[in-house]
């Protein structure tokens, strides 16, 4: 993938801000990102043959530290998402958590905390490209845009992962959907294209006013996917 830093936030309804929390020690740049749906938002993760559905406003998503497994992961998610709605003024359920990194590394939920009033005063929905710094691993980010349903429009980005680290691909979309179509979509899209590297992270406002079903989502998003430079399956099986 080629370094290009897109807006991730074409479709309407989404704003972003990125900003540099120093959880991670090994990395010196923006580490912390935010992305916030002005309405309620279907947010789908794909990791490792695991999807998670949920319906949220506000995605928080940190590169370079992940979560600890267990107990301490949870109260350490549960913290933080509560810190963010206090910040934000909604509810802690509004809000999910994604941590992506060194599985090895100390996690200070407090860092994150300390830099939460700074990383919310910068949402804006000119503030996209502060997204791509985030996931950025190795100067390796792609960004694409596409319109499908006539008015609806899906946006991506997408970084490679480093050792011990799967790449990170977001997709927004300002379509209607629930989560069940977008997993069903994702579902299709696994077998359509090379995705097992990615940990992938769909995001649907319905803002446009449209609705698509899995169908018409797996469509645009194998469009993104290979304009983000992703194979289809069968090349990476040849």
């Amino acid at each position: 993938m080629k370094q290009e830093y897109d807006d991730i936030c074409v479709p309407q309804g989404f704003s972003a801000a990125g900003t540099y929390s120093g959880l991670c020690k090994n990395r010196v740049k923006l580490d912390l990102a935010m992305i916030v749906s002005r309405t309620d938002c279907s947010i789908v993760t794909a990791r490792e043959g695991m999807i998670t559905c949920t319906i949220g406003k506000t995605l928080v998503l940190h590169n370079g530290t992940a979560l600890p497994q267990g107990k301490r992961g949870k109260e350490i998610r549960q913290e933080i998402c509560q810190a963010v709605s206090k910040q934000l003024g909604m509810p802690s359920y509004d809000v999910a958590l994604g941590a992506y990194g060194d599985t090895h590394q100390y996690f200070k939920p407090s860092l994150l905390i300390s830099s939460l009033a700074t990383l919310t005063a910068a949402v804006s929905p000119s503030h996209g490209s502060q997204v791509s710094t985030v996931i950025d691993n190795n100067g390796d980010v792609s960004g694409s845009s596409v319109e499908f349903c006539s008015t609806c429009h899906m946006s991506g980005i997408a970084a490679d992962g480093i050792p011990g680290q799967s790449g990170l691909c977001i997709i927004t979309t300002d379509v209607a959907t629930s989560p069940q179509q977008i997993e069903k979509a994702l579902v299709l899209s696994h077998r359509l294209m090379d995705l097992e590297e990615f940990t992938v992270i769909v995001m649907s406002n319905g803002v446009a006013g449209c609705s698509a079903n899995a169908a018409e989502l797996a469509q645009a998003m194998q469009q993104v996917f290979k304009e983000l430079g992703f194979r289809d399956a069968l090349q990476a099986c040849s």
